[in-house]
């Protein structure tokens, strides 16, 4: 092995160092770059996403709505109801209450409670 000099050990060293710094400037910058153009979709994604949510909830309301009108007019006609098929209704009736239903379906379930058919 030749002589190695103080000289090229600390040159070999600042060059280990100055490429390192290079590479993690570099990557940094890339990282802002990267973000800086995926926040955008992220955001649309987001949004898409809270969009879906909206459409399903929209969703189980009116289906909850339909089984709850359903429910009351066969209590209405007096068709027996078993305590599980209520217990269900119950349910229903308070997921419906927490997707903000509150219309007639309310008027008429409040109607029963005090006529005692619930």
């Amino acid at each position: 092995m030749e002589n190695i000099s103080l000289g090229q050990i600390l040159t070999f060293i600042s060059f280990i160092g100055v490429f390192i710094g290079a590479i993690t400037t570099l990557i940094a910058y890339y990282k802002k770059f990267i973000n800086k153009i995926l926040k955008p979709l992220d955001t649309k994604i987001e949004n898409l996403q809270n969009i879906s949510i909206q459409s399903q909830n929209n969703i189980e309301l009116e289906l909850i709505k339909v089984i709850l009108v359903n429910f009351i007019n066969d209590i209405e006609q007096d068709t027996y109801k078993t305590p599980m098929q209520k217990q269900n209704a119950y349910e229903l009736y308070d997921r419906y209450k927490s997707l903000g239903g509150n219309s007639y379906i309310h008027e008429r379930w409040n109607q029963l409670l005090k006529e005692g058919k619930l």
